[in-house]
């Protein structure tokens, strides 16, 4: 859950912007939910519209005709709006943003401020490198530390060259998670989210099912009255449980479960994502902890292509439990081979994004074969011969990856960035060019030598947001409006996946007054865009000079609580001790 009251009823905002249109953006279709009865919020239908997007070609015809009744519909809104209001909030895409756009003289009467571009790397959330598991520090079961503790923990330990990072990524077993049915450990993971705010954080989890070497599933589930079906299987240097996905008893409590997490979690600020990771070993959707077969199909020894259907139905049905509990926060699914794309393609579907689990693997293991030649080109093939739109899923959800091995492994086996055909520079540059957000490392140490590339990818992976240009007028009567013409660039190669609430301030010697915007920030991909909201300056503001700021605001959590994290941090220098920019400066008269 996540409490967004200070932005909707807030007595210190003494006045509010006009509510604009939404960003220009791609029509979508929702998929209809099963639970047919729930009335959605404007919020919750968009988050939906967002993740149930399935294009076909017969849509075309009802997206015009919806096009051309939303532009009426439109038009009565905003005349209402403007009627009651005022000018609104608009904004329109700009192409080419690789250098600022000339800001051109003002208009009369107005002023125009040009903030100055840093080259700093932003360890925003939802981008950059991952903390994975706090570098195992803290809150590892049965083991856990108060958030202010497990920080000043990781904080101490934090690996030698590792960037500062935005998200951290954990993993936890089911039978971790609810040793006893229906007793879910939130504690634990409420203690893991608590942490991550704590560092600056916010986190994505994992649950998985196999262990390798035991059983990952509880105890409880495989005994009466449950009894869940499986089968132990050579691997692990031992034996390792594999669940039967089929078993109806299974399916049933995996549901609950990620419905009870999805209760308390979705939508949460401080939870970045939610990864599908019920299936196979480590929750990578592989047999790779098994030493008897190599297909999470075939592990079943199917007789023939219905038993097939069938197992493969089992497994998309683990993943619209996901996609069903968690419609207001980020999925991601591991993309498969072209077996078994079609699993993934269920997934980014119905709103998922996608992850790589052996990242920069050229040959890791030595042998001609290697996750980045012999994998990769063959899935991302298979999934756009599939699936055309497949090619734009990081528009609406978030790309991750995890390297394989260690980069102090990489670094002894002689990669490096010497030329731009060298291993390295082309793990980068295929992150770079799948847009990708979350980059796993491991948090191990980094070689020295790798410490500036991994800085100039950690300044183009992700979202990278600066002002370009800001205007506004020299002078506004207090009672009076006063529109703010603001130049974004998305510098990054992916969008933010949460929502961040573009707000201005106007801060006087006696007085701060706050403006909320109508963006949706979540819209702004890479590119230019020219935002214009109008604000209404209170009638009782004081005369004088007033500071212009501008910053993109998290929000606070309930349950667990959370602080707001910082505003985010733009690629502009400007920014106070208290995360707002200061742009411009307006005399009220």
């Amino acid at each position: 859950m996540w409490d967004d009251r200070d932005l909707r009823d807030d007595s210190r905002i003494d006045a509010r912007l006009v509510l604009g249109s939404l960003p220009n953006q791609s029509s979508v279709a929702p998929r209809s939910p099963e639970r047919k009865d729930i009335v959605l919020t404007s919020y919750e239908l968009h988050a939906m519209n967002q993740r149930r997007f399935r294009f076909r070609p017969v849509y075309v015809f009802v997206l015009v005709a919806a096009g051309f009744a939303a532009v009426l519909l439109a038009f009565g809104a905003r005349k209402t709006s403007m009627d009651r209001y005022g000018s609104g909030g608009s904004i329109e895409p700009i192409p080419d943003y690789s250098v600022p756009e000339p800001a051109g003289p003002p208009e009369a009467g107005t002023v125009t401020t040009d903030p100055k571009r840093i080259d700093d790397v932003l360890p925003n959330p939802g981008m950059g490198f991952a903390s994975f598991h706090f570098g195992w520090w803290c809150n590892l079961p049965p083991i856990t530390y108060p958030p202010k503790e497990c920080a000043a923990r990781v904080t101490k330990n934090w690996p030698e060259n590792y960037p500062k990072s935005g998200t951290a990524y954990f993993r936890w077993l089911w039978r971790e998670i609810e040793p006893e049915r229906g007793k879910i450990d939130f504690e634990m993971i409420d203690n893991a989210i608590q942490s991550a705010n704590a560092l600056g954080m916010t986190l994505g989890f994992r649950v998985m099912t196999v262990a390798e070497g035991q059983s990952g599933i509880p105890d409880w589930l495989t005994s009466a009255p449950y009894e869940v079906a499986g089968e132990w299987r050579p691997g692990g240097g031992g034996k390792t449980f594999w669940p039967d996905y089929r078993d109806a008893t299974l399916q049933r409590e995996h549901a609950r479960l990620i419905g009870a997490l999805g209760d308390r979690y979705n939508g949460h600020p401080a939870v970045d994502h939610v990864d599908i990771g019920t299936v196979g070993c480590w929750g990578e959707w592989n047999t790779a902890c098994l030493s008897d077969v190599d297909n999470i199909i075939d592990v079943y020894n199917p007789s023939g292509s219905k038993e097939r259907q069938q197992i493969e139905k089992a497994y998309t049905q683990l993943i619209d439990h996901h996609l069903r509990a968690f419609s207001k926060t980020p999925v991601i699914m591991l993309a498969l081979d072209e077996k078994n794309v079609s699993l993934t393609l269920h997934a980014t579907q119905g709103g998922a994004g996608w992850r790589a689990d052996c990242w920069g693997d050229w040959g890791l293991w030595g042998g001609s074969w290697s996750h980045q030649k012999s994998l990769y080109p063959q899935m991302l093939s298979a999934a756009k011969a599939a699936d055309p739109s497949f090619v734009d899923v990081w528009k609406r959800a978030p790309i991750e990856l995890e390297i394989c091995g260690t980069l102090t492994k990489w670094h002894e086996l002689g990669w490096n960035v010497s030329t731009p055909e060298s291993e390295l520079q082309k793990t980068f540059q295929w992150a770079l060019s799948q847009h990708a957000s979350v980059l796993n490392a491991k948090s191990k140490p980094v070689p020295a030598s790798y410490v500036g590339p991994i800085d100039e990818l950690l300044k183009k992976n992700g979202y990278r947001f600066v002002i370009d240009h800001f205007n506004h007028p020299s002078t506004v009567r207090a009672g009076n409006s006063a529109t703010f013409i603001t130049n974004w660039s998305n510098l990054g190669v992916a969008p933010a996946y949460h929502p961040r609430t573009l707000t201005y301030r106007l801060r006087g010697a006696s007085k701060v007054v706050t403006f909320p915007s109508a963006q949706d920030t979540r819209t702004w991909l890479p590119g230019r865009w020219k935002v214009r909201d109008t604000i209404t300056v209170p009638a009782d503001l004081s005369k004088g000079t007033y500071q212009v700021e501008v910053a993109l605001l998290d929000r606070a959590g309930t349950q667990p609580a959370t602080k707001a994290l910082p505003p985010l941090l733009l690629g502009i220098a400007g920014r106070r001790p208290d995360g707002w920019y200061s742009v411009s400066q307006l005399i009220v008269e």
